[in-house]
């Protein structure tokens, strides 16, 4: 609902407060991925790695409270990487380029209806109606 109303062209901010939902950023510290990365910190903190998954988590748990997030390219850009690493992927991995594949030219017939083809109504005078 707060989307709509910042949408209307006449919106007005004093009143759109009221439409604001509480939000609340709770991090749950006995889930396992919190405890796993706690311990992983433990071990490294400075894994780059270890960082983007953190960043990966606390900008999920943004968007799932109902929070905007700042940049919406960098998060998807941190879900790739985490498919990528998930995959094996190389990080550098190209996308091939669509090989052009001629189509051939399909020529278009006019339809044309024949009386067997349109459905037959009756007809009626409008005064007979």
């Amino acid at each position: 609902m707060e989307k709509i109303m910042q949408a209307q062209t006449l919106s007005d901010a004093s009143k759109q407060a009221y439409m604001r939902g509480k939000r609340v950023l709770e991090i749950n510290p006995r889930h396992p991925i919190v405890k796993e990365l706690r311990d992983k910190v433990a071990q490294d903190s400075e894994d780059v790695g270890l960082k983007q998954t953190a960043r990966l988590v606390y900008q999920t748990a943004l968007m799932e409270s109902g929070f905007n997030l700042p940049d919406p390219k960098d998060f998807a850009s941190s879900i790739y990487r985490s498919v990528q690493k998930s995959l094996d992927l190389s990080p550098d991995a190209a996308v091939e380029e669509e090989e052009e594949v001629e189509e051939p030219e399909v020529e278009e017939k006019e339809a044309t209806k024949t009386a067997e083809e349109e459905p037959e109504y009756e007809q009626y005078d409008k005064d007979e109606l």
